[in-house]
């Protein structure tokens, strides 16, 4: 299924917009960061709107399983706690298998020649956009 296949990278992504967002509400909380009423309140509701894809998240995941509910639970016990909003900074955890990976790839000719060309181009633009 070709859902499959996206989904997992879009959700480490949500999970860093959620963390991102999470800092920010944290900041705002302590007075750390002084931002508008309004601004506060859209921060609040993408956090809420963004539990709905982890447990989205955690249905599929299990709708793609092929085990029992219990089994299930029993053997992804780190995925269902991460979806309780105080435990979802330890996706962090799954990010790094895929920082890993890159690492790995990035060790190839064509696949560490690519990267480190958007890394020269990111720098430049960097540079560009600072003035």
């Amino acid at each position: 299924m070709d859902a499959e296949r996206w989904w997992p990278p879009f959700v480490e992504i949500v999970a860093l917009v959620w963390i991102a967002l999470f800092v920010v509400d944290v900041a705002i909380s302590f007075d750390l960061l002084v931002v508008s009423e309004s601004l506060t309140a859209t921060i609040r509701v993408a956090l809420r709107w963004l539990l709905v894809v982890f447990l989205l998240d955690l249905v599929l995941l299990y709708r793609w399983s092929d085990d029992a509910p219990r089994e299930f639970v029993r053997s992804n016990w780190f995925l269902v706690l991460t979806v309780v909003p105080w435990f979802r900074p330890f996706r962090l955890l799954r990010i790094g298998r895929s920082i890993r990976t890159l690492r790995l790839l990035t060790g190839s000719r064509r696949i560490g020649s690519f990267c480190n060309k958007v890394r020269r181009k990111c720098h430049s633009l960097w540079h560009r956009l600072r003035g």
